[in-house]
């Protein structure tokens, strides 16, 4: 029988025990490096942890809030794909990948994503406010009213994405031009 835990408060911890868990939250925990294949996490929330270079085989995540918390080298891709939702806020990305996932509506706030790879994404209607994005792979990816408006070093080549009714900033769009080496002058 596996284990379920509902609405349980976890502070400072460094290890958890394999399992469901529901409705929790997660504060000043370093699981880096852990092994969460098959582990669920439905209506939770992760705040101040340390969650970097993850094993997520089939890990679930449904509905989870990430809060300043730092996900370096995850593979998201690796995840089970059935109802995974996210939202990130000031949390570090960096080297993580979201290959192939269906993750429309998904919102990063505040977030550094460098180098992340977002090839074949769906990302219609995500929403990258206030995002550092250099680096970070776009290619064959959806982003259909997807809000790039506030982010910054994006670089995305709208002959290989699906970019229809996405918002940029006239600050930004330059991002949509870098592949032709073109200079832009005020």
């Amino acid at each position: 029988m596996s284990l379920y835990i509902t609405s349980e408060q976890f502070n400072n911890q460094n290890e958890i025990k394999k399992g469901e868990y529901e409705e929790c939250s997660f504060k000043n925990c370093d699981f880096s490096d852990l092994d969460l294949n098959s582990f669920v996490f439905c209506d939770c929330e992760f705040e101040n942890c340390n969650l970097s270079n993850l094993k997520l085989t089939d890990t679930a995540f449904r509905d989870v809030t990430f809060i300043n918390c730092k996900l370096m080298g995850n593979q998201f891709s690796d995840c089970n794909p059935f109802s995974i939702s996210f939202t990130f806020d000031g949390c570090i990305l960096d080297f993580s990948s979201f290959y192939q996932l269906k993750i429309k509506k998904t919102v990063f706030k505040n977030c550094r994503l460098l180098q992340t790879d977002f090839a074949e994404t769906d990302l219609s209607n995500a929403k990258f406010i206030n995002c550092d994005l250099s680096g970070a792979v776009f290619e064959n990816t959806t982003l259909t009213k997807s809000d790039f408006s506030s982010s910054v070093n994006l670089n995305i080549d709208p002959e290989s994405n699906a970019i229809k009714n996405a918002m940029f900033s006239k600050h930004n769009v330059l991002g949509l031009l870098s592949k032709y080496n073109i200079k832009i002058v005020d």
